[in-house]
């Protein structure tokens, strides 16, 4: 029987959930904010010019987000914090009581592996 190869874990569903629950609310705003431009970035350009998701290829925001994931990431990087809808809506949990942002713990546990291998 073939061992499956363990995928090194810095990014977790759980790991951002723990960082989404600090009371200080500028940390609170550099993790989403930091997290929406890292998915934007992986969006295609069209796709990001658009803010809109044109490609089912699990790569950048899905198309519920993409939009509001787009306009939050670029305010975050224009203004260094976020309005209260914009946090608002990347804490609201979901149907699992995650988090929003905490669908996209893959992605972003992809960015920071390739990050500490660069």
């Amino acid at each position: 029987m073939a061992k499956r190869k363990k995928i090194k874990q810095i990014v977790t569903k759980d790991s951002l959930r723990v960082m989404l629950r600090n009371d200080n609310i500028q940390y609170v705003d550099a993790v989403i904010g930091r997290a929406l431009l890292a998915i934007l970035k992986r969006q295609t350009d069209d796709e990001a010019r658009s803010a809109d998701t044109k490609y089912q290829n699990g790569v950048g925001f899905n198309s519920a987000d993409a939009k509001s994931g787009t306009l939050t990431a670029k305010a975050f990087a224009k203004n260094k914090s976020l309005l209260d809808w914009q946090r608002n809506k990347w804490l609201k949990p979901a149907k699992n009581s995650y988090p929003r942002l905490c669908k996209y713990a893959k992605q972003l546990n992809e960015i920071a592996l390739e990050k500490e291998t660069a």
